[in-house]
C-alpha cells in the first residue's frame, strides 16, 4: 500500500510538473507572440519616422529656396521703390522748372521764383536769364 501511495504521489508530482511545464510553455509562447507583434510595430514606427524625417528635410530645403526667393523679391521691391521715388522727385522738379519758365515769361523775377516755388537763388537767376523777357535796345 505504501508503494501504491508513493506511486500515486509520484504520479501526482509528475502531473503537476507536466502541468507547470505546459503552463510555462504557453506563457513563453504568448510572450514570444507579443514580442513579435511589438517588433513589427517597432519596425513600422521606425519606417514612419524615416518617412517623416525625409519629408521634414524636403520641407526645410524648400523653405530655404522660398526664403532666398523672398529676399530677392524684397530687394527688387526696394529698388523699384527707390526708382519710383526718384522719378517722382524728378517730375516734381521738372514741374517746378516748367512753372518757373511760364512765370518768367509772364514777367516774374528771381526773388518771386525763390519765394513761390522754393527754387535756389542760382536756379531762379538762371531761369530768368534764359527765359526772361529780353528787352531790345
Amino acid at each position: 500500500m505504501l508503494d501504491t501511495i508513493d506511486i500515486t504521489w509520484g504520479s501526482a508530482w509528475a502531473g503537476i510538473g507536466i502541468a507547470g511545464l505546459t503552463a510555462i510553455g504557453c506563457l513563453l509562447w504568448v510572450l514570444i507572440s507579443q514580442l513579435r507583434k511589438k517588433s513589427i510595430q517597432l519596425t513600422q514606427a521606425q519606417a514612419q519616422i524615416d518617412t517623416l524625417t525625409s519629408n521634414l528635410s524636403a520641407l526645410c530645403a524648400g523653405t530655404v529656396g522660398v526664403n532666398r526667393r523672398l529676399n530677392q523679391l524684397e530687394q527688387h521691391h526696394r529698388a523699384l521703390q527707390m526708382r519710383q521715388d526718384h522719378i517722382e522727385n524728378q517730375e516734381q522738379n521738372d514741374c517746378s522748372y516748367g512753372d518757373a519758365i511760364q512765370m518768367v515769361r509772364h514777367g516774374a523775377t528771381a526773388p518771386r521764383l525763390i519765394e513761390e516755388l522754393g527754387l535756389g537763388s542760382n536756379e531762379a537767376n538762371l531761369i530768368v536769364m534764359l527765359h526772361g523777357i529780353k528787352e531790345t535796345g
